[in-house]
């Protein structure tokens, strides 16, 4: 027994790889403090040329990646995705000491440091999801136990949870939800959940309803449009579902409901509808006419898109949404349109590439404009994008003020908002549609923890932002351009025409 612990101990110290390291990295670019910025490296020898390596800075965590490891030279190689930034990391580790660097977005860091721990850190089991769970089959006393982990955890974990609601309120509304769980149906203390959390009244805290029986949607999409929204009970409805999620302006629920209200199971257990299995609506017919309609999920499998795709190629804001960012240049209008529809890189086609094939265009071109579409963009790593505002600020081609046109709407939120900011302070652009769905000074920075017996995600703030001066519930545009009906349906995005046309 005392010889194998032995050789454990000595296989251990002969490890040139596993455990914690840390250190500082530097680098001389406006983004990175003087004095540099701190970075953990947890390393976990997989054989004798592979490690697994999870790489933290400020705060900011990548997700674990697969390294190269040259035992006879020293040198370690792997890139990481450190919230949605591609970084390509080269090290070479001497016995405890490591110097190397680490670049992204065309920046470079110099990174020394040493290693303060040949143990691996404990696992953090509590921020783990368990397996899913079907959450039907839940007790109220399962219930009720994550009632009480939430109530713990979320004010202790969030950067300021009483920030809107007071800590009395709140516990008022935990004491309350625990005496009323007997009484409800699973879905329903999944919701009343959602509802709790949502109180806190910061929109990036929210418990999201996923898993079943929150896994079926019926085949229809709403969209929230500037002229209306029918009828007493579909303003009845929205305000049901409004009070899962948290919104800091008027903009934001225009975003989260519309696609909430086609999950049946989520508006029986709110008593918007009498049935979990179908969605009774009411529409206007062509001649004005009442048409009433059952969705139920049964029928041909083929969904009826509006505007109708045979009838012609829908917008350019309505098409490619599923990819991160992609351009096009528009020939007889002399601008270059990109849609950048999440804050974070594609591994197949970096943002240093992407941005010179955008410059590239512009140059081979006689475009005078350049608009950057962020209707689609609810976030990510503003740095992603804020990285490169002073390459297009100084762009010859973009040099008078709104030569950069942004559009934004309510689905334009957090990181995504935020580049709306950074592009009107930092390259003088125009921004042009409709009011931003985040709040400039708000709390963001998000981190997630599971509740233990369901496996809810529930997403919280970790830091208070103060972008501008002056508080504001949204980012205003500079040209007010709605989204109306008669244009959806008709295929035509007034938004761009208007960034074209001014």
């Amino acid at each position: 027994m005392l010889t194998s612990l032995l050789l454990s101990a000595l296989a251990t110290l002969d490890d040139p790889l596993t455990g914690v390291w840390e250190g500082r990295g530097k680098g001389d670019n406006p983004m990175i403090p003087p004095e540099g910025f701190a970075f953990t490296l947890v390393l976990e020898a997989r054989g004798e040329d592979e490690a697994l390596a999870s790489l933290s800075m400020e705060g900011a965590s990548a997700k674990p990646a697969e390294a190269s490891f040259d035992a006879e030279s020293g040198e370690l190689e792997f890139r990481c995705d450190l919230m949605g930034i591609l970084v390509d990391v080269e090290l070479v580790l001497s016995g405890d000491e490591l110097a190397g660097k680490a670049s992204g977005l065309g920046m470079t860091v110099e990174l020394t440091g040493k290693r303060t721990s040949r143990e691996l850190p404990a696992q953090e089991t509590a921020s783990r999801a368990p397996a899913p769970v079907d959450l039907t089959t839940l007790s109220s006393a399962a219930w009720r136990e994550d009632l009480a982990f939430l109530a713990e955890t979320l004010p202790r974990k969030h950067a300021n949870a009483f920030h809107t609601l007071a800590r009395e309120d709140w516990e008022s509304r935990v004491r309350a939800l625990g005496a009323r769980l007997p009484e409800l149906s699973p879905a329903g203390a999944a919701v009343a959940l959602a509802q709790l959390v949502a109180a806190v009244g910061d929109a990036h805290t929210e418990l999201a309803l996923v898993g079943k029986p929150f896994d079926v949607f019926l085949p229809v999409r709403f969209v929230w449009f500037a002229d209306g929204v029918g009828k007493c009970s579909a303003d009845d409805a929205l305000r049901a579902v409004c009070t899962t999620f948290a919104s800091e302006n008027d903009s934001w629920p225009r975003a989260k409901a519309p696609s909430k209200l086609s999950q049946p199971v989520l508006l029986a257990a709110l008593g918007v509808v009498p049935s979990s299995n179908s969605i009774p609506i009411v529409v206007a017919g062509a001649s004005g006419e009442d048409v009433a309609v059952t969705i139920d999920g049964s029928g041909s499998g083929k969904w009826l898109v509006a505007p109708d795709p045979s009838l012609g190629e829908p917008p350019l804001w309505l098409r490619r949404t599923n990819e991160g960012y992609w351009f096009e240049a528009l020939g007889p209008e002399r601008a270059v349109y990109v849609a950048y529809n999440r804050c974070a890189e594609d591994p197949a086609r970096p943002m240093v590439g992407f941005v010179a094939e955008v410059l590239a265009a512009l140059e081979s071109s006689d475009a005078e404009r350049l608009v950057i579409d962020l209707r689609h963009n609810s976030g990510g790593n503003s740095a992603v994008l804020a990285r490169f505002v002073p390459d297009l600020a100084a762009h010859p081609r973009l040099a008078a003020p709104g030569s950069v046109r942004v559009l934004i709407g309510p689905q334009t939120f957090s990181s995504g908002m935020r580049n709306a900011q950074d592009l009107r302070e930092g390259a003088r652009a125009r921004l042009i549609g409709e009011p931003t769905g985040g709040k400039p000074n708000a709390y963001g920075e998000v981190r997630v923890f599971a509740l233990p017996r369901s496996g809810l995600s529930v997403y919280h703030s970790t830091k208070s932002f103060h972008d501008l001066a002056a508080d504001s519930s949204a980012v205003e545009p500079d040209a007010l351009v709605p989204l109306s009906s008669a244009d959806y349906f008709a295929g035509v995005d007034a938004a761009l025409k208007r960034a074209i046309a001014d």
